[in-house]
């Protein structure tokens, strides 16, 4: 570490970097992939109904992606969260990050909303 001031500026302006990232649009573009993944799962468990009495071989088949499509899912929807809140936090793009947070709020809505009736 040099003792030189300007030096350690630039270098902490170096570590913070990610600060200036543009965190509300990727919560917005990260809520809009949970929408996208719970989209592909309702597809993926509609393809896995197979014929009465065939057994379970329909949903032996899709097993794998449908795994994989929540685990993208889930990321993606904490990732969701993370960002928005940083966009909250930092001094950029708040009204995107609370749209997010908006959008993330009405699939949470639509998803538990059934099992309360």
């Amino acid at each position: 570490m040099s003792l030189d001031p300007w030096a350690a500026l630039d270098a902490r302006r170096q570590r913070r970097q990610w600060q200036r990232w543009p965190w509300g649009w990727m919560a917005l573009g990260m809520s809009l992939a949970a929408w996208a993944s719970v989209f592909m799962l309702a597809l993926l468990v509609l393809a896995s109904v197979g014929m009465p009495g065939d057994g379970d071989h329909a949903l032996r088949a899709t097993r794998i992606p449908l795994l994989i499509t929540l685990s993208i899912g889930v990321l993606v929807t904490l990732g969701c969260l993370v960002a928005s809140v940083l966009s909250l936090r930092l001094p950029q793009r708040p009204a995107a990050g609370i749209a997010a947070l908006a959008l993330l709020a009405l699939l949470v809505a639509c998803l538990l909303l059934p099992r309360l009736f």
